[in-house]
């Protein structure tokens, strides 16, 4: 197999604009450069008057300048310098764009390419950075053809066995050839953004671990990979916020390469924060990155990573960018939602039957309870509730009960009753509290009806936030899972 760099981000020159976001790079940022930038371009084969300089920041793109065509070039030309990173020559009409390498203290640049054919005709003069990020471009895009052909003809009908052979040596071969330009490029070329871009993409060889069984085998090799998936990346450099690789590296470590459940992703976030902790600006995109990305999370569970990142870095003054006005609502919010993250007990609360009669929560006994707020007029709850009733009928067998809470308080508490009736939900216990003395709305957080809590015989929160789709599913997989563990002890 080729490399994952070769194999994703070599492409041909005729998509070169599109997608040079395999490979960008970047330069050192500073706010204190005496001088400003004069970006000079020269493009032969294009049409358009005008010329945009973009850049990266984070997971996007942005606009920074525009350059009309004069005496036969474009001239970006500011007195404030541009912060060091990848930028974009955007073309016009399609958007198609070149990258470029702007640094801290080589600001004046004269770029020249062919717009048929940017890859193999640009020239950045004096500028080491774009030399050699063209250069492994170049490399890339002559091994690309050979390695497409060579994968094709061993995926062909009719190829016989030693021909097989033969085709696995060369693409072995090719990757080594692949490795060995990575290791030379890095080394001859210490320090710029395209060394840690490249490091960034090499594959490392796991180990192999011999004495040790197949299951413990590949968690050793996990966490090898994790250990060194930042090997080659300085990640206090500022510079690399303002490329499109960075965003991406930091993005599969925490939600592709990381086991998805709330406690080993807060693991992750916290080696990111304090790996990045230097770098202000990076340190800043990503806390408030993590923090709105968990906010809006619709994973069940996952409102606990947004607690965590609340409570450990907000709360703790570690966002001084916050206004406080601000951040006594995300305070107030973690607050309002950590006693009801899944593992937590669930708040007690005392409710009122049909007949008036008393009865609490924690006093309802039942192997599995399965805890729903509701109300009459909720369009989804008239659609909810038969199906909840299709659900107890089936599942009270094995141990699960329902605890219904209709949230219409006062002079609307009849209404309860009436929906009760003419949905023959009787097979639940139907509560409500007439005058919110329970408080359950706010220590539920009920914002919208319905409303599912699955919890155990100790009232711990097992699962919440159901559509009564999940139920069933969900259900079914905890019962199974206790039965397992109940057997195994």
């Amino acid at each position: 197999m080729l490399s994952k760099h070769l194999k994703d981000c070599v492409m041909t020159p005729l998509r070169l604009f599109s997608i040079l976001a395999c490979f960008l790079l970047a330069g050192t940022v500073s706010a204190n450069s005496p001088k400003g930038y004069e970006i000079q371009v020269q493009i032969q084969n294009y049409e358009s008057d005008s010329l945009f300089l973009g850049f990266y920041y984070g997971d996007k793109q942005y606009l920074k300048d525009t350059a009309v065509l004069e005496k036969g070039r474009f001239v970006f030309r500011k007195d404030e310098p541009l912060p060091p990173g990848t930028y974009l020559l955007v073309l016009r009409p399609d958007n198609s764009f070149v990258q470029i390498n702007i640094n801290k203290g080589k600001q004046d640049l004269d770029i020249r390419f062919d717009a048929k054919d940017a890859v193999n005709s640009i020239v950045v003069k004096g500028d080491p950075d774009n030399e050699a990020f063209y250069k492994y471009v170049r490399f890339l895009g002559k091994q690309r053809p050979l390695a497409d052909s060579l994968r094709a003809r061993l995926a062909a009908e009719g190829v016989g066995q030693a021909e097989k052979e033969a085709i696995e040596r060369r693409l072995k071969e090719m990757n080594q050839e692949v490795t060995r330009f990575q290791q030379d490029l890095i080394r001859d070329y210490s320090g710029t953004i395209t060394a840690q871009l490249v490091a960034s993409v090499m594959e490392r060889e796991l180990p192999e671990f011999p004495d040790l069984d197949e299951k413990d085998r590949k968690l050793g090799q996990y966490r090898f990979f994790m250990d060194h998936y930042f090997d080659g990346l300085d990640l206090n450099d500022e510079r690399l916020v303002r490329t499109s690789f960075f965003f991406g590296k930091i993005n599969d470590y925490v939600n592709k390469h990381t086991v998805q459940v709330p406690d080993s992703v807060n693991k992750a976030i916290d080696q990111v924060l304090q790996r990045i902790k230097g770098n202000e600006e990076a340190y800043k995109f990503f806390l408030v990155h993590f923090v709105n990305t968990y906010a809006k999370s619709n994973i069940i569970g996952f409102d606990a990573i947004y607690v965590h990142i609340v409570d450990n870095y907000y709360a703790k003054g570690e966002a001084p960018w916050v206004e406080e006005e601000q951040l006594s609502k995300m305070v107030k919010n973690a607050e309002t939602l950590r006693p009801i993250l899944m593992g937590k007990i669930a708040p007690d609360i005392r409710m009122e039957r049909r007949d008036g009669s008393k009865v609490s929560l924690h006093e309802f006994a039942s192997p599995y309870t399965v805890l729903i707020f509701w109300a009459p007029d909720c369009g989804h709850c008239q659609k909810t509730m038969p199906k909840l009733i299709e659900f107890q009928d089936k599942f009270r067998p094995q141990g699960v009960e329902v605890f219904a809470v209709c949230t219409k308080l006062t002079d609307k508490v009849p209404d309860c009753w009436k929906m009760v009736d003419e949905k023959a939900m009787n097979n639940f216990l139907n509560v409500v509290d007439t005058y919110h003395q329970s408080r359950f709305s706010i220590l539920y957080d009920v914002r919208s009806t319905p409303q599912i809590f699955i919890l155990d015989d100790k009232k711990e929160i097992l699962f919440k936030r159901l559509s009564i789709e999940q139920l069933d599913e969900v259900m079914t997989e905890i019962i199974d899972r206790r039965k397992k563990q109940g057997s195994q002890d």
